[in-house]
């Protein structure tokens, strides 16, 4: 495979994530009365704009390398 090709695989998984987590960005947290399960809500909404951030940034790198 040519490393043109491996670049384009990876930058198209990296979109597909940000998009995933583009898409669930701004979903309310669903009261389960399960504490826990609502923690790992909220702790995936507070964490989910800085991995897109870093997501970006990594497919920049990727389209930079030569």
């Amino acid at each position: 495979m040519k490393m043109n090709n491996i670049k384009a695989q990876i930058i198209s998984e990296i979109d597909r994530r940000i998009e995933d987590l583009q898409q669930h960005r701004y979903d309310e947290i669903i009261v389960t009365g399960n504490q826990y399960d609502e923690l790992n809500q909220a702790l995936a909404k507070v964490i989910g704009v800085p991995l897109m951030k870093e997501l970006s940034s990594l497919k920049e790198y990727v389209i930079d390398i030569k």
